[in-house]
């Protein structure tokens, strides 16, 4: 019987086709080997550690959850990246402004200046901000919030989950981030709106 630390010297192929057969130790090693890697790479897009672990698992929850496909994988390192790729990409596209604006963002997410240590600060500043100013939230409200930027649920799942209409989610969320918006400085309402929205 095979255990979990014999699977360290199989190639990333010898993996996959462990892993297409249920083995849980080849997926647990696949994990192990690129885990933080993709999470250094996410934390570099999103600017938020917690945003790229959820990124992180949600990848390999799909892995797992689709492990009969996963033989057509020649090159696992290039699958998973362009993988993280697409949904860092996803992560911004989440932000409902022009394309001038996204641009904007992504430029000023990726920026490695010299204030990129006071731009952390502000982010979790920011952070802590939201989360206060979530906390007045109606109870009805401050669910949907949380279920659509903690949990990653559409506007069509959060109905379905707490038996609301689209439109009535989509108040309350709007709603919220009136709320929130109206607790942060002037100016900042594109980071404000990755934070909301992004995670």
């Amino acid at each position: 019987m095979k255990t979990e630390h014999s699977y360290q010297s199989y190639t990333d192929i010898e993996l996959i086709k462990q892993v297409t057969q249920d083995h849980e130790p080849a997926f647990n090693e696949l994990f192990a080997r690129y885990r933080n890697r993709l999470h250094a790479y996410l934390v570099k897009v999103c600017k938020s550690p917690e945003t790229a672990e959820e990124i992180v698992l949600d990848i390999f929850v799909k892995i797992w959850n689709g492990r009969i496909n996963m033989g057509k994988v020649e090159n696992m390192e290039a699958f998973l990246f362009t993988v993280a790729r697409n949904k860092a990409l996803d992560f911004l596209r989440q932000v409902k402004k022009s394309r001038q604006k996204q641009e904007a963002l992504w430029e000023r997410m990726q920026g490695n200046t010299a204030g990129s240590a006071d731009q952390r600060l502000l982010l979790e500043n920011l952070e802590s901000g939201i989360r206060d100013a979530a906390a007045g939230l109606s109870p009805q409200r401050k669910m949907v919030f949380l279920l659509s930027r903690d949990h990653h649920l559409t506007y069509e799942q959060i109905a379905e989950k707490l038996q609301l209409s689209s439109n009535t989610v989509r108040n309350h969320l709007s709603a919220a981030l009136q709320v929130i918006r109206a607790h942060i400085s002037p100016g900042l309402d594109l980071i404000v709106l990755v934070i909301l929205m992004g995670q």
